[in-house]
């Protein structure tokens, strides 16, 4: 492009004077000789040169340049700056060279002188085997200095104009981006949280800007990885699965932002990134149970729990403690602490530590934070505190009791418990089932030990057994061995149990012979079954007893056949007990057996007579008659001698002699038979008959066949008289006791009786143990053990919270009592003597239990838990909380409130009613801890903890968590796969949501599980600027909701903004008059930007400079305007700086100097330099004399001024001198008047005259007064013809343009 050059009129050089040229400062023309006019000249040089070395100078002591490498010959090296020297003189010629700086001559210098300015201009050499290399070298710094130029072509130094410019090696894209390494290996936890920095990779690019700008991508497509662009950090964007993928090997690909030239491509590498298994380990709980439970606010501290697990990362935190079991009423609770892995566990303060002894066994679940989640249970024990600790059941493992026989049924016995009687109902006693006791009973709710049935030392002396103790839920078993010992109350009579039956003995023992022995028994022990014995017949007895072994001896020699027989012996057997003796009596029978010491005696003796021959064989001859005193003995008779024959035959028990033989044919006339008796033992004496053999009978005869005379012994009548004493001696025996006239051991005749006891009797519950509340009166006329009584509860005592004592009848409070477990006990009171058989009388006592407000309002439990959606409607029903007050009348009335500050629950005061009143959200509040208060009419109150969980509900659509519409920048040559943008939604529902982009955009893609926006398809800025695309957010629920957003995605212009603006030149200069109107056109200074992309290559106009700014304007074509009159007689020129931009996303940018020089017109009046002159002369002076000087001034250049007087010189008296100003007196006479005068000094040329008038007052002095006259004088320029414009050549294709816009 060629530019209009101005053609300039040659001036003549200041050093050179023509012969007719004035002089300065004379006022006339002189000639002078030309030596003369050299030597001035040369002087005039001399002067001028010392004075322009001291003025010129570089605008700058340093200017910053740049040139791109690889630069070709003659490339200009472009500065902003206005590199040169102001010229103080046209004439003056100024060379520059480089001093210092380019040592490979790579650099070469011009200058070029546009208006009053010399530029300095830098070109690159011709090179050959050398180049710009910015990599090897980045920055020159070159040394100037400037030279002047003489007229014989010698060049001079100018002292002090230098300067240094810093040349910057502008980057080509002339190097490819290369990896640190060549593989990258990495090792990541599969827990890794999603949007977690895996690896970094770098590659290096030793060019500048966008060409060493690297761009990092994989080369392969992947969800679960992704690359920063700019940074190289590589990020997971999906869950990793050690089972699932284990390895993943990618390629990674860097590239440069700068353009593509040919021999280059995209650097490569490998990424391998290996899963490694995590949460390997359970989280494992360490449980530190507190010395003493510790308050907290309302709950109790218990144990300390640290949660230890040994994996490395997320999976080696602690996700959750939670109580999985043992806490059916939740009156536990968890309490993170401030470190993460430690927990206390607490319990409400409301507990009931009572109802449950045992404490609790609770199962503890720890959780950790693994993508796989890993947890562990732990059993703890949770005892009841120390104050509120359940005691054994048992006071001891083995009792030992001592109890009267004598007791009667209920007799109390001890307690087996700790506690007080009636305190408490939860527990169980028994008895063990393994022995089979009856006679105790144990009170089920105290473990009072009584008597059931009678007991009886003498049967059973002690008892062992076994108790059980367990609780309502068999969680805790108690055993106790019991012993009792059954003390002997003398409540046995002796009991004479030998002899049995009638006693033996033989007659006719000697004095002192033993008897018998009498043995009595008594069951009684020590004293009480010692037992002694005595003889109570009241008449005399030949028999003695020993008192304390209880033999029996006869006193003399007793005799069966004569004496008594049988003898009654009254035998008394006494014990040794107190307060009374018992004792009993026994008839004894002694029989007195007959011995056998008599001997048989025939009652008649030595008898003969006859016996017929012919007597016939069974004939009875004679019987034979003994008799034995001895009772009972069996006589037998036998022959002793004389029946040798066996002729006669004798009935050895009837005694009858029978003939057995025919005595015809005996030889002989008498037989001796010699006889005798025995009654087994002793013989009688023996008796001989003598029988004569006759024949003297006939058979007819009546006479007998045989008959024999014997002698009487009397032996019968000795019998009747001994058996007439026998008979007295026997008579009926009295053996009634001397001891009493009555029978001594008669039966038990009466029972007791009580004297009046009341039917019914009332007791404050609130009454002291120990309180008599009756004295139980009772009469028996029976006397000893018969009449002594014993006392007892047989029935009707529960919870043995009464007793009696056995002795004195007195009824006594021996435990709590409570109206509200029994408010009226029915007491059976017995009264019971110890006769036998014993007697007993009763009496049902009513006692009733009166009210005391001794009982706060307890609830069924102490903690609640329930679980509400949060879509549950206002004023739902949730729970009626049941809290029971035993007290009764206004003691029991309970009114209900809920003292936790909320407005989302209510409750009725009245029916403890609780409901909800008001919207729950699960997202605001997941869990409510409620306390309620329950208070009876008295002032008592208790509170229960109500734990309720809203349930979530899937009422919330995701939420993204910038509301509105985001928009997101992306450079155009984003790789694909690139990271756009990372959308998120939360929603409080559930955490589970997937992401989708609506039809319609196919440029980017979305991760549906993590929200990452890439790069789908290359990106072209110019054809798409702008991407909106709506993404949609669902959630899991079942029945899903989703909620849209607008991701509006705006391309970044990057990497074709190639080439700046160029002018084609970097200086140029027109030249303007200075009558130019404002907004007229100066000049058109367009530049061309060879950038294919007409949004790059639109190019912008500025005025950068200080100078001209305000004067100038241009406009979006490169057109340059004035905006104001210009005025060369204050600025002859102007130099403006403009400067031309691209609108690329990195704008580049060129700058022109523009010098404007403004062309003088005739615009200009002179001015006077006094408004106003004042003179005076005297009166009556003559002609020519001075008056004033007058002087003008014109702005113009080149221009000479002429005086007139305009005005007040009517009468002609004053003169003035047209070149000078100066104002004479012009007439002789004397000047008698004051007068003004209007001079005028006028400006001539071609063009125009202009003239300005001042005025000058003459006075006239008198000797009285001065009077004064004004004279105008007028003022005059005069100045040659000059052309405002003068054109230079145009090209043909500019020239049209150039006539337009100068019509314009």
């Amino acid at each position: 492009m060629t530019w209009p050059r101005l053609k300039r009129k040659r001036k003549k050089s200041p050093c050179y004077y023509s012969s007719n040229t004035p002089w300065p400062g004379g006022k006339a023309r002189v000639t002078m000789p030309l030596f003369v006019v050299l030597l001035h000249c040369l002087l005039a040089f001399i002067v001028q040169c010392v004075a322009l070395s001291d003025d010129i100078r570089f605008t700058s002591t340093s200017y910053n340049a740049s040139v791109l490498e690889n630069s070709l010959d003659d490339t200009p090296i472009i500065s902003e700056e206005m590199m040169g020297i102001f010229l103080p003189s046209e004439n003056m010629r100024i060379r520059y060279r480089i001093a210092a700086g380019d040592p490979d001559n790579l650099f070469k210098v011009n200058s070029k002188v546009v208006g009053n300015f010399c530029f300095l201009e830098l070109h690159v050499r011709k090179l050959s085997s050398r180049s710009l290399n910015r990599e090897r070298k980045d920055m020159y710094s070159l040394q100037i200095k400037a030279q002047r130029r003489l007229d014989n072509r010698t060049r001079l130094n100018i002292q002090g104009a230098e300067t240094m410019v810093m040349i910057n090696i502008g980057d080509l894209n002339d190097l490819s981006p290369l990896f640190s390494q060549p593989v990258y290996s990495v090792e990541v936890s599969e827990d890794t949280p999603i949007y977690s920095s895996i690896i970094k990779v770098h590659a290096d690019d030793p060019d500048l800007g966008l060409n060493g700008n690297i761009y990092y991508n994989f080369k392969e497509e992947s969800s679960i990885f992704c690359i920063h662009p700019h940074l190289g950090i590589v990020t997971s964007t999906g869950t990793l699965n050690f089972h699932e993928k284990s390895v993943y090997n990618l390629t990674l690909v860097a590239r440069d932002r700068g353009p593509d030239v040919i021999g280059q491509w995209p650097a490569q590498a490998k990424l391998i990134i290996t899963v490694l298994e995590v949460n390997v380990f359970e989280p494992q709980m360490k449980v530190s149970l507190l010395e003493e439970m510790s308050p907290k606010g309302h709950l109790l501290m218990i144990a300390i729990v640290t949660v230890l697990d040994n994996d490395e990362g997320v999976s080696g935190l602690v996700d959750s403690l939670e109580i999985v079991d043992g806490d059916p009423e939740r009156v536990f609770r968890i309490v993170p602490s401030e470190e993460s892995n430690e927990f206390s566990l607490a319990a409400l303060r409301t507990v009931d530590w009572v109802s449950r002894p045992s404490g609790y066994n609770l199962t503890l679940k720890a959780t950790d934070r693994g993508t796989i989640a890993r947890f562990s249970y732990k059993d703890i024990y949770v005892a009841p505190p120390a104050s509120a600790q359940q005691k054994p059941f048992l006071q001891k493992s083995h009792y030992k009791f001592n109890i009267s026989e004598a007791s009667p049924p209920g007799s109390f016995i001890g307690n087996l418990c700790h506690w007080i009687p009636g305190s408490r109902s939860d527990d169980v006693y028994f008895l063990s089932e393994e022995t089979k006791v009856r006679e105790f009973a144990v009170e089920p709710t105290c473990g009072t030990l009584t008597t059931l049935l009678p007991l009886d030392a003498e049967t059973i002396v002690s008892y062992s057994f076994r108790v059980l103790a367990k609780s309502k839920d068999l969680s805790v078993v108690e055993m106790a061995d019991i012993e009792i010992q059954v003390i002997d109350a003398n409540d046995n009579t002796p009991m004479i149990v030998a002899p049995q039956g009638v006693v033996q003995m033989n007659e006719n023992q000697p004095a002192n012979t033993w008897v018998v022995k009498v043995r009595a028994q008594d069951y009684d022990f020590s004293k009480n079954g010692d037992v002694s014995y005595s003889l109570s017949n009241s008449g005399n007895v030949p028999f003695k007893i020993d008192h304390f072994t209880g033999e029996v001896r006869t006193t003399k020699v007793l005799d069966y056949e004569s004496g008594r027989r049988i003898w009654k012996l009254l035998v008394r057997a006494s014990d040794w007990g107190e307060p009374f003796r018992r004792q009993t009596e026994k008839v004894i029978t002694i029989h007195v057996q007959d011995v056998n010491d008599n001997h048989p005696q025939f009652e008649r003796v030595d008898c003969s007579g006859y016996i017929d021959r012919s007597a016939p064989l069974g004939t009875e001859i004679f019987t034979l008659s003994a008799i034995d005193f001895d009772v009972g003995n069996i006589i037998s008779y036998r022959i002793l001698s004389g029946n040798d024959d066996r002729c006669f035959d004798l009935d050895s028990s009837k005694g009858t002699i029978t003939l057995m033989c025919d005595l015809l044919d005996m030889n002989g006339n008498e037989r001796f038979l010699n006889v005798t008796a025995t009654d087994g033992q002793n013989f009688a004496d023996s008796m001989n008959l003598r029988l004569q053999l006759i024949h003297s009978r006939s058979t007819t005869s009546s006479t007998p066949w045989a008959d024999l005379k014997c002698s009487e012994t009397f032996v019968t009548k000795t019998l009747a008289s001994l058996m007439a004493e026998s008979s007295k001696n026997n008579e009926p025996q009295k053996y009634v006791s001397k001891a009493a006239p009555v029978p001594l051991f008669s039966t038990n005749h009466h029972a007791p009786t009580l004297n009046n006891p009341p039917k019914e009797m009332r007791v404050p519950e609130n009454s002291e143990i120990g309180t008599i509340i009756l004295t139980l009166e009772a009469n028996d006329v029976d006397s000893g053990y018969d009449g002594y009584l014993a006392f007892a509860i047989s029935d009707g005592n529960h919870q043995s919270v009464f007793r009696i004592d056995v002795s004195s009848g007195n009824l006594i409070i021996a435990g709590e009592l409570d109206r509200e477990q029994t408010d009226k006990y029915t007491l059976n009171m017995t009264a019971c003597d110890l006769g036998a058989p014993q007697k007993c009388s009763s009496h049902q006592l009513s006692v009733i239990i009166v009210d005391e407000n001794d009982n706060a309002p307890k609830f069924d439990k102490v903690a609640y838990s329930f679980f509400l959606p949060e879509s549950v409607a206002n004023g739902t029903n949730v729970h009626q909380l049941q809290a029971v007050d035993p007290d009764s009348g206004r003691f029991g009335i309970i009114t209900y409130s809920l003292i936790t500050d909320t407005k989302d629950f209510w409750m009725n005061p009245s029916t403890g009613l609780l409901s909800v009143s008001g919207s729950l959200d699960y997202e605001t509040i997941e869990e409510y801890e409620l306390r309620v208060v329950a208070t009876d009419g008295g002032g008592l109150s208790t509170q229960a903890y109500i734990m309720i969980q809203v349930a979530d509900v899937n009422d919330c659509a995701p939420q993204f968590f910038n509301t509105k519409d985001l928009t997101e920048k992306v450079a155009e040559d984003a790789p694909l796969g690139s990271l756009v943008a990372l959308v998120y939604a939360y929603d409080s529902d559930s955490s589970n949501l997937k992401y989708f982009i609506e039809e319609g955009s196919t440029s980017f893609s979305i991760d549906e599980n993590s929200g990452a926006v890439r790069v789908a398809e290359l990106l072209d800025y110019e054809a798409h600027p702008i991407h909106n695309i709506s993404i949609r957010a669902t959630d899991d629920g079942l029945r899903p909701l989703s909620t849209v957003t607008t991701v509006t995605i705006e391309v970044l212009d990057v990497n074709e903004n190639m080439h700046a603006p160029m002018f084609g030149r970097n200086v140029v200069e027109v030249a303007v008059p200075e009558s130019l109107p404002p907004h007229s056109l100066v000049l058109s200074v367009p530049a061309v930007d060879k950038d294919l992309n007409l949004l790059d290559a639109k190019v912008t106009y500025s005025i950068t400079g200080t100078q001209g700014r305000g004067l100038f304007y241009i406009d979006q074509q490169g057109d340059i305007y004035t905006s104001s009159w210009l005025d060369g007689e204050t600025q002859s020129h102007y130099w403006l700086t403009i400067q031309a931009r691209d609108s690329g996303t990195s704008p580049l940018h060129s700058t022109l100097h523009v010098y404007i020089q403004v062309l003088d017109v005739n615009d200009n009046v002179p001015r006077p330099e006094s408004p106003a002159y004042t003179a005076s002369i005297e009166e009556g002076s003559q002609g020519s004399i001075f008056v004033v000087k007058v002087s003008a001034v014109d702005k113009d250049p080149d221009t000479s001024l002429s005086y007139s007087i305009g005005a007040g010189n009517e009468k002609g008296l004053f003169l003035i001198d047209s070149q000078s100003g100066t104002a004479l007196n012009s007439i002789s006479q004397a000047v008698s008047i004051h007068n003004t005068l209007s001079t005028t000094a006028s400006r001539s040329d071609r063009v125009e005259s202009r003239g300005q008038q001042t005025f000058f007052t003459v006075g006239r002095i008198t000797e009285r007064m001065t009077s004064a006259g004004r004279i105008i004088i007028l003022f005059n320029t005069c100045k040659p013809e000059r052309k405002l414009w003068e054109k230079a050549e145009l090209p043909r294709a500019e020239e049209a343009t150039f006539q337009r816009r100068r019509a314009w």
